[in-house]
């Protein structure tokens, strides 16, 4: 094309990269074709990298199916309209704009700009038959959010009404372009000009434009003519970045973030949930719980387009199943506890209504020894197969001997639980005091911040004062008379009224009696200069069981077992186990492991015996007999049990180990060089191991 070099790049690399990358060719047929020319003109550039990075049929297959829901106008629909139009466009694009060229038609210029904007509001022809070539003028009511002008135009026309229509570029063309024998007008565009407008004052404007709604100072050189658009002989200078804007439209109006979740969470999820992450917003706090117990506690807010739920049969409720999965690590990586809920979710009709414009919220709450961690939160919605993933640094404080502040946590409201004691513990709610966070840290001009924090080892004399800061300034302040219930909790209000949108401080100060700070906490916070921010009108909540006996102790226990403290494990096991509660029969096996850590089987088998019926397939009852009896060094009872815990699970190096030495005890060598040999698949740097097995060749 002539007007070619006038081009942006970006402009003619989508029909140019796919033949330069060798992934391409590599692709099956169907693949290819997707990629090369169905989705070629509305593909992103990092999508279509993705795409051609990925290995296996089945990611292939989900990417297709998350890169035409992400474009789903409605998917409360079973149809993607958006889908449905794209293929009527390829569609007609092959079978209607190609007929003048010898190249399909989705390859023609007609083709591409039909596929990206669709039907044009009218088309003029001008069939080539007087003095102009031939020329079709489609002209578009553009989509302004998109950054597409109101009203623009794109010409195409038959180079010397040769072969197929080209798009008209008024710099690389020019005006006389357009006109039969116009060649001698090239250095007399005004002449040229003058021409087209007598035949039609539209086309001698898109010979110049192609945003229709240009002001006349984007023009220059001046002519004297009825129409101010044409007072310019020299084409608009914003015809490339208008090109260039119709060419991304297809682009701009997707929001890729699942891509971002694929390569940073895709290989944290099932396949068939790795191109569908979501975007979320969450808060993370440490509050205290019974036996000043640390508590992370979270709150991950999903955007109501976002949740997607199913309609029952008889269309009265709404519901989905979620997925929380959450990994507790120490900052070395470490994973020390895991834990998963499933919560069912049902609205009615009703409820859906006035939750489908606000945000959904789940919250929960776990239970942490002292330390820094690292929090990961997958929250998965099964009725999409959707996922979001909410993480955060956090730091469990120690139980402290001294007055002290916890952490603050920042809430647009607070409610009033009137049937609840002192000593209730529930996410967000300590005591009768039920925290609604706030994710960001953002509130408007005129609301009011509530501040929650807990006090430790406080006296009848302290206090807490609450402050707002702008710099140096104090905009607020208030103190509080510290009136501990058993939770420790403590707040304060901090309005907002007549305060400039900006960003702030919050300064919390513990003070003694006699008015001395001996403890601080600060936070930051945005005030919007918005008139309301939504907040999550749909929320679920799930609590960690402080009330069932054990449990507690239990979940403590096992992350000191994670980390080798197996004293302080053993004594709070034995604390769960002392609960005797029947629904936590796991406490038992538990504080067998410990003690197996330790060597003392007696106690083991002690706890194990009962159990063995009732969880007969259970992986550590039944894996903790086997070692018992081993430590013991009764090896005809101990192989059978290990043997039954190794077609339980896949079988680590100690198991084989104990396994192949009781077999080779019992003169049975063929068995033991069988399990020896698995374990030295697993870790070939076992000497000891390898001794055995050279020994047993031997014999």
């Amino acid at each position: 094309m002539k007007h070619s070099k006038f081009f942006p790049v970006m402009l003619l690399a989508s029909s140019l990269v796919s033949t330069a990358d060798d992934r391409v060719k590599a692709l099956p047929e169907p693949d290819r074709m997707w990629i090369e020319e169905e989705v070629i003109y509305i593909i992103s550039d990092r999508e279509r990298d993705i795409f051609l990075d990925l290995k296996t049929q089945e990611e292939r297959d989900l990417f297709k199916k998350a890169f035409w829901d992400r474009r789903d106008p409605n998917s409360a629909t079973l149809e993607n309209e958006f889908m449905t139009e794209h293929y009527r466009r390829l569609e007609y694009a092959i079978r209607m704009l190609g007929r003048d060229s010898t190249r399909p038609g989705w390859k023609t210029d007609r083709g591409r700009y039909y596929i990206i904007l669709g039907e044009p509001a009218d088309i003029q022809r001008y069939d080539g038959s007087n003095e102009v070539v031939t020329i079709e003028l489609w002209i578009y009511r553009g989509d302004t959010k998109s950054g597409l002008p109101p009203r623009f135009n794109l010409l195409f026309f038959k180079d010397n009404d040769i072969g197929e229509y080209k798009l008209y570029h008024p710099f690389g063309d020019g005006p006389h372009a357009l006109l039969h024998d116009g060649f001698g007008l090239r250095t007399n565009q005004n002449q040229a000009l003058d021409l087209l407008e007598t035949i039609s004052v539209d086309l001698a404007k898109a010979s110049v434009t192609i945003d229709l709604t240009a002001p006349t100072a984007d023009m220059f050189l001046a002519r004297n003519t009825r129409d101010p658009l044409l007072e310019q002989v020299r084409p608009s200078m914003s015809v490339d970045r208008n090109l260039a804007e119709i060419e991304e439209y297809p682009v701009k109006k997707v929001n890729t973030d699942y891509l971002d979740g694929y390569l940073k969470f895709g290989n944290r999820v099932s396949a068939d949930y790795s191109f569908n992450y979501i975007g979320s917003r969450s808060t993370f706090a440490v509050l205290l719980g019974p036996d000043a117990t640390p508590f992370i506690h979270y709150s991950i807010e999903i955007a109501p387009e976002h949740l997607t739920l199913e309609m029952n049969e008889d269309r009265t409720a709404y519901y989905t199943t979620l997925q929380a999965s959450l990994e507790l690590r120490n900052r070395d990586g470490q994973l020390l506890a895991v834990t998963e809920n499933q919560p069912f979710l049902q609205l009615t009709v009703s409820q859906f209504d006035q939750a489908k414009a606000y945000p959904f919220a789940y919250r929960d709450s776990f239970p942490v020894l002292p330390g820094d961690y690292q929090v990961n939160v997958i929250l998965r919605n099964r009725a999409s197969k959707q996922y979001t993933v909410a993480e955060a640094s956090v730091s469990a404080p120690a139980i402290a001997s001294t007055p002290a502040l916890g952490d603050l946590v920042l809430a647009s409201k607070l409610d009033d639980v009137l049937d609840a004691s002192e000593e209730t513990y529930k996410t967000f709610q300590l005591g009768s005091i039920e925290i609604d966070p706030v994710v960001e840290d953002a509130f408007t001009v005129g609301s009011t911040i509530h501040v929650v924090s807990q006090v430790m080892n406080a006296t009848p004399a302290d206090k807490v004062r609450f402050t707002l800061i702008a710099g140096d300034s104090v905009l607020h302040s208030e103190e509080k008379n510290v009136l501990v219930p058993a939770t420790g909790v403590v707040t304060g209000g901090l309005p907002l009224l007549g305060v400039e949108p900006g960003d702030y401080g919050i300064r919390v100060e513990l003070l003694d009696g006699a008015g001395s700070v001996v403890d601080t906490r600060n936070r930051s916070v945005r005030v919007s200069p918005r008139t309301s921010i939504a907040r999550a009108a749909f929320v679920y909540r799930h609590s960690f069981g402080v009330e069932l006996p054990g449990l507690l102790d239990m979940t403590l226990g096992e992350q000191l077992m994670v980390q080798g403290r197996i004293d302080e494990a053993e004594a709070k096991l034995r604390r769960a186990v002392a609960a005797d509660n029947p629904q936590l029969a796991m406490a038992k096996w538990k504080l067998a492991s410990a003690l197996l850590f330790k060597r003392e089987a007696d106690e083991a088998l002690s706890l194990l015996l009962p159990l063995q019926q009732d969880y007969a397939n259970q992986i550590e009852v039944v894996e903790g007999l086997g070692f018992s009896y081993y430590i013991k060094e009764s090896f005809n009872e101990a192989a059978p049990f290990l043997e039954q815990a190794k077609s339980l699970r896949p079988p680590d190096t100690s198991l084989l180990n104990a396994l192949g030495d009781c077999y080779q005890r019992l003169s049975n060598p063929a068995k033991a060089k069988e399990n020896f040999e698995l374990s030295l698949q697993l870790n070939p740097q076992q000497e000891g191991v390898k001794a055995r097995l050279k020994m047993l060749s031997g014999a």
